[in-house]
Parts: C-alpha cells; sequence; structure tokens
C-alpha cells in the first residue's frame, strides 16, 4: 500500500514523497521497497543508511527518507501488521469436521479438517477453529475467537468473544486434588467449569484447571503465555500479563492489572492485589497488597529483596571479619 494509506491507519502524519511499501521489515534485511519502524530518536540517523523506502518514527524526528511521524512507533507498528498478515485461516466447515448434535454456527464460522465438535456447543460469528481441535459437550465459544491446531476445550467451558487459544492447549481439565484416605490418594471430582473473558490471549501449550465447584475465570483481556498451569478455582482478574513457565496454585486470586514475570509461582489460597509485579522466578506465599513490586522467596518487596541479596553476595567478606574479630578476642 502507499504510504499515506499508512499513514492513515496508524494516525500519523506523512513527511515527504508518497512512496508504495511492499512489506514491513528489520533493518538488517530492509529492501528497497520496505518500511521500517524507529523506536527512539537516537536511532533514526542510523536507520537512514538502511535500504528501506520510507520510515516511520517517533513525533519530533525527521529525516531525509520519506517518513510518517507517529506518538507510539512500537503501537503504530502493532496496528499496521494486521494488515500484511500472511496467515490464512480457515473459511468454511470442513468435510471431515465431526458435529454433535445441536450445534449451533454463526456466520462466518470456519472449521479446519480432523476437528471434534461435541453436542450443543455453540460458536460465534467469525470464529476460526483450526485442525485437529476437540471441542467437548456444551461449550460456548464466542464471537471473532481464534482456536489454533490440537486445543482441546473439555466439556461445559466458557470462551468470551475475540479469545485466541494457541497449539497444544488444555481448558478444563481436572484440577490437581486428591485427598488420602488411609490407603491411597482418593480423586476429588471437579465438576465446576472454566470461564474465559472476552480479549484474552492465551500461548501455546498452557493448561487450565476446571474448578471443583464454581469456576475458573480468567478475566478481560489478560493475557497468558505458554507453558503455564493455572489451577483449579483461581480466578485471575482483568488486563493481566502471566509470562511464561509460571504458575498459579488453586484457589488463588489476582486482582486486576497484575504483571507475573517468567517462572514466577503463586501458592494455593493466596490473594494478590491489583496493579501488582512479581519479578521473575519469584515465590508468593502470602497475600499481596495493591501496587507492590515484589521479587525472591519468598516474595517481599523487591527493594527489601535487593538489600539481602547485596548482603547475601558479602557473606564471605563478612564471615572472614567475623572470623578475625573473634581471634582478637581470644
Amino acid at each position: 500500500m502507499y504510504l499515506s494509506e499508512i499513514a492513515k491507519l496508524i494516525n500519523g502524519e506523512l513527511v515527504g514523497e508518497d512512496v508504495y511499501i511492499e512489506k514491513i521489515s528489520e533493518w538488517d534485511k530492509a529492501e528497497e521497497k520496505d518500511l521500517i519502524f524507529v523506536f527512539d530518536l537516537d536511532d533514526i540517523e542510523v536507520a537512514k543508511k538502511t535500504r528501506a523506502k520510507a520510515m516511520v518514527i517517533p513525533s519530533g524526528g525527521s529525516s531525509s527518507k520519506p517518513h510518517i511521524k507517529v506518538e507510539n512507533p512500537k503501537l503504530a507498528m502493532a496496528k499496521l501488521l494486521k494488515y500484511f498478515d500472511w496467515r490464512v485461516y480457515p473459511k468454511d466447515v470442513h468435510p471431515t469436521v465431526i458435529i454433535g448434535e445441536g450445534v449451533q454456527l454463526g456466520d462466518d464460522v470456519g472449521i479446519a479438517p480432523y476437528t471434534v465438535i461435541g453436542n450443543n456447543v455453540k460458536i460465534g460469528k467469525g470464529s476460526k477453529i483450526f485442525s485437529g481441535v476437540i471441542i467437548g459437550n456444551n461449550v460456548e465459544i464466542g464471537e471473532n475467537c481464534i482456536i489454533y491446531p490440537r486445543v482441546t476445550i473439555y466439556d461445559h467451558c466458557h470462551i468470551g468473544n475475540r479469545v485466541i487459544i494457541h497449539a497444544g492447549c488444555s481448558i478444563g481439565v481436572d484440577g490437581f486434588g486428591y485427598i488420602w484416605n488411609g490407603e491411597e490418594h482418593y480423586k476429588i471430582p471437579h465438576i465446576g467449569k472454566v470461564v474465559i473473558e472476552d480479549g484474552v490471549e492465551i500461548g501455546g501449550n498452557t493448561v487450565i484447571e476446571r474448578a471443583t465447584l464454581g469456576e475458573t475465570r480468567i478475566g478481560k483481556g489478560t493475557k497468558i503465555g505458554s507453558l503455564i498451569i493455572i489451577g483449579h478455582n483461581v480466578r485471575i482478574g482483568e488486563n493481566c500479563v502471566i509470562v511464561s513457565q509460571s504458575g498459579i496454585a488453586g484457589s488463588s486470586k489476582l486482582g486486576n492489572n497484575v504483571i507475573m514475570a517468567g517462572q514466577s509461582g503463586v501458592s494455593d489460597h493466596v490473594k494478590v492485589g491489583n496493579n501488582v509485579t512479581i519479578l521473575a522466578k519469584s515465590g508468593v506465599i502470602k497475600d499481596i497488597p495493591d501496587n507492590m513490586v515484589v521479587s525472591g522467596f519468598p516474595a517481599r518487596p523487591h527493594k527489601e529483596e535487593m538489600r539481602v541479596q547485596a548482603i547475601m553476595r558479602r557473606l564471605p567478606e563478612i564471615w572472614e571479619e567475623i572470623k578475625r574479630l573473634r581471634d582478637k578476642l581470644g
């Protein structure tokens, strides 16, 4: 498309010639009809030396090349990339799809080969289901969802609108719950459900367990990475970010706008407040109030943890000093 068209899509100001753009590119691989994005003003001079035909730059910058000025180049790139998306989505229902009784499909639903859909399933208009997906009985999937290959959605799960679930996820598996009866670990039946609200995205091979009773709920706009386990009866608020290889044990609650960095964990029956950031590899074993940044194990306020780590690094030096003082005291 032409640079003027791109400027309209990203609400930018076009400066220079209205050139034709074939694709968006990385700097070092840019060709003569490509567009690149510059996120920092200090990088504009370096970007000008690439082969790219045009640039998107921060407001306040300038360039001899044709360019578009925007307030937030990263956000502009995110908005533009969907217009250059090369992925092909299912357009209709393939003949190999197995469909149960009482299934309701909205307009423009696409279902790829070898998918199995149980009884009394509802799939909203515009949703796309890729190959090998298994959808259980009494499942409801909203509008404009994307379910990638080999996802399994167990019975009685509810998926909202505009939800994206990546390959290999399991939604609604039994929670990890057992009681020792004196002879064996007796399984606790899990007869609740999973509710995933609008605008949630779930990364590959993530597992979300169904509730024992009631529901496991993922709040609107929350983004969940790959290789994550979310336990039974967990409630996650709105617009949270859960980064890959994290885990949340059963019956814990996360408020709104919580960030869990990679490989962090929350113990069972813990309440994490709103606007909390849990840094990488931290272990939360007790309630965290609103607006905290925590780290370490057990997780504590980050500044306190940094002081502890600083002291720990000095332990050999401190120990030598203790020995010298002991020797002086005889």
